[in-house]
C-alpha cells in the first residue's frame, strides 16, 4: 500500500509530464511512495500544450504575489483530494517545485497550517517584497533549495532571499547554489533531492 506521497510542481508553459521522470532518481525500495505531477489548473497563452499556475505576463513581484494567493487555493484542492483518494497524511508529502512550481511550493510550504514531510525548490524561490508581507507563516516545515547562480529566468538571488527569511524564522532549510548553472535541473540538483527525499520520507 502507497502511504507517502511526492507531488511535482511544474514551471511555467510546460505539463505534468515535464517532471514525471524525476521519480526515476528516487529510491523506492518498499514501493511506498506515490508520484503525481498534475497539470497545472490553467493554459498558457505562450504555449498551446502548456499551463501555469498563475500569470506571467509582467514577471513582477506584485504579480507573482497576485498569483500565488490565487494558485494557492487551486494547489490545495489538489493535494487535499489526493490525501483523500490514496489515504495520505500531510506528514507524508513532499513538494517538488520547479520555477514557477517552485514558488509555489515554497509560498504553500508557509501558509498551509498542515506540516509537509518537505519542500523542495528548483530555480524559483521568493522576493523579499513578498516575503515581508506574509503573516501567519507556518514555521514547522523543511526546505531544500537549489538554484543556478547564471539562472537567466529567475534570479537566484530569490533563493537567497528565501533562505535568508526561513533563517529568521527559524525555518529547517539548507540552500545550494551551482556555479555556472542556468535555469534547469541539474545532476547535482537530483542527487540532493534524492537524499532528502529518502531522509523525510
Amino acid at each position: 500500500m502507497m502511504n507517502k506521497l511526492v507531488l511535482f510542481l511544474h514551471g511555467y508553459g510546460a505539463n505534468g509530464s515535464d517532471l514525471l521522470g524525476l521519480k526515476d532518481y528516487i529510491n523506492d525500495k518498499n514501493g511506498k511512495i506515490l508520484f503525481e505531477s498534475p497539470n497545472a489548473p490553467e493554459p498558457c497563452p505562450i504555449n498551446y500544450f502548456g499551463y501555469q499556475w498563475f500569470d506571467l505576463i509582467e514577471r513582477t513581484p506584485q504579480e507573482i504575489y497576485k498569483g500565488l494567493i490565487k494558485s494557492f487555493i487551486s494547489l490545495d484542492t489538489i493535494i487535499k483530494d489526493l490525501k483523500n483518494k490514496h489515504k495520505v497524511n500531510f506528514k507524508d508529502l513532499v513538494l517538488v517545485g520547479f520555477s514557477q512550481g517552485a514558488m509555489l511550493a515554497s509560498y504553500y510550504g508557509l501558509k498551509t497550517k498542515n506540516n509537509l514531510a518537505g519542500i523542495i525548490s528548483l530555480s524559483g524561490g521568493l522576493p523579499n517584497s513578498i516575503l515581508n508581507e506574509l503573516k501567519e507563516i507556518n514555521v514547522n516545515q523543511n526546505y531544500l533549495i537549489f538554484h543556478g547562480r547564471s539562472d537567466s529566468v529567475v534570479p537566484y538571488e530569490r533563493s537567497e532571499q528565501l533562505t535568508q527569511y526561513l533563517n529568521n524564522k527559524k525555518i529547517t532549510n539548507e540552500l545550494i547554489i551551482q556555479e555556472d548553472h542556468d535555469h534547469g535541473i541539474s545532476e547535482e540538483a537530483i542527487e540532493n533531492m534524492k537524499v532528502k527525499i529518502n531522509q523525510w520520507l
